[in-house]
């Protein structure tokens, strides 16, 4: 498996594309691969034929893994394509047998895990070859107790899959399940059979990303904006030169964010804890990351050059962002640069939120919809759209004064104060 970003270190396969035995050119896409970030097609590295899948749909591949063996023909010895592809792997850093030794390591670790100092799950006695166990069917066998060693493999060169663990812990099962009665719902609990749920790769992501969050002591700042200004450009550059680029809302307040930045340098600073010690460190990025709800998940595709790019440039981002972020279609360089990040859910009806932040930045937007609210004006009162606006911050960073100065400008931008680059 390729690297596919700093922080990827595993990929678990979606989908084969190509059938053992079909000639294959270079550049020709074999399988799709869904790592914590998105889902990417990995393609051929040079002509050839594919003779064999080392990995099937569902199994977690460790960056460095061997995906497929590709030889020059169809009839290539077996003994050629072993050396080939320890050869391949010895050019991209990867030591031979580098598969069967991150096998075993995580062997070694579900056992370590369990406090036992037997050998793990799947380990071959001294002598023996060691199986070939996919490491999603390790993990799997290790949380439903099943016995690698009585599993057989029907994956490529005999290898355990996730579904030949399953069928082992349905045949183990099923005897027990006749033996005694079944233990009674829980009180108040709906009835039917608990249904176990699959992890994707992007969910295991989030769910890491917001412990990360969780551990930032950060906090929030509110406030009401009149969003006068800003309806009246949105309207305004409907009826323009831009009307076809579709400028919405979130183009405004990208542009205002990126703006705002660019007044207060410190709001893209972060914070780093490493081995020698913790660290401020200012990335230079000026990106403005968009959250964008899809099927698989929360996703942040960034919007480039925010600071410089006109309202219609913008726009055109981030329509063909949020529509790759739907379509799971995102770049790994789609996500990474974003200084701040803007999280919109005033189109699911919410009034006001606060967002969690992202971890790697030190601040994030989280902004309601617009509603209509009687508000003093000069001797009198008026009707105005107001916005409401919450922003996060981590307090390692930047302390409240800061964060206040920073959302007052945010604030006096979006109420006139900015120069709106169409």
């Amino acid at each position: 498996m390729p690297q596919l970003g700093l922080e990827v270190t595993e990929g678990v396969v979606v989908e084969l594309f190509v059938l053992p035995g079909a000639t294959v050119t270079k550049d020709l896409p074999l399988l799709e691969l869904e790592t914590d970030k998105a889902s990417t097609e990995v393609v051929a590295p040079r002509d050839g034929v594919l003779r064999a899948w080392s990995v099937g749909v569902g199994d977690a591949v460790p960056v460095g893994d061997v995906l497929a063996l590709i030889a020059d023909t169809a009839d290539e010895p077996l003994e050629a394509e072993s050396s080939a592809v320890d050869t391949a792997a010895a050019e991209a850093g990867v030591p031979p047998g580098a598969d069967d030794a991150r096998a075993a390591g995580v062997g070694a670790a579900v056992s370590g895990a369990s406090g036992s100092g037997s050998p793990g799950a799947g380990d071959a006695p001294d002598g023996a070859p060691r199986r070939r166990v996919a490491p999603v069917a390790r993990r799997a066998a290790a949380a439903l107790g099943v016995s690698l060693a009585a599993v057989e493999g029907t994956g490529p060169r005999g290898r355990v899959t996730l579904d030949d663990v399953r069928r082992a812990a349905a045949a183990e099962s099923a005897p027990a399940t006749s033996a005694g009665p079944l233990a009674a719902p829980a009180p108040g609990a709906a009835s039917g059979t608990a249904e176990e749920l699959p992890i994707s790769a992007i969910r295991r992501a989030i769910a890491r990303r917001m412990r990360a969050s969780q551990l930032i002591p950060q906090y929030q700042l509110q406030r009401d904006i009149d969003a006068s200004h800003l309806l009246a450009q949105k309207a305004a550059q409907a009826e323009g030169r831009n009307a076809a680029a579709r400028i919405g809302v979130n183009d405004l307040l990208v542009q205002a964010l990126a703006e705002t930045v660019r007044r207060h340098p410190e709001l893209a600073v972060t914070w780093v804890d490493g081995d020698d010690g913790p660290r401020m460190i200012r990335s230079g990025a000026d990106g403005v990351g968009l959250a964008v709800a899809s099927d698989k998940g929360l996703v942040v595709p960034v919007i480039r050059d925010p600071q410089t790019a006109g309202l219609a440039a913008i726009a055109e981002q981030r329509q063909r962002l949020v529509a790759a972020a739907r379509g799971g279609t995102l770049g790994l360089d789609e996500m990474a640069g974003a200084a701040i990040t803007l999280s919109n859910l005033g189109g699911f009806g919410v009034d006001r939120f606060t967002a969690m932040l992202n971890p790697g930045e030190s601040a994030i937007v989280a902004v309601g919809r617009t509603v209509e609210r009687v508000v003093p004006r000069r001797r009198g009162t008026a009707v105005v759209p107001v916005l409401a606006v919450t922003v996060s911050f981590d307090h390692r960073v930047i302390d409240g004064a800061v964060g206040a100065a920073a959302l007052g400008t945010l604030a006096a931008l979006l109420e006139g104060d900015l120069a709106w680059r169409p």
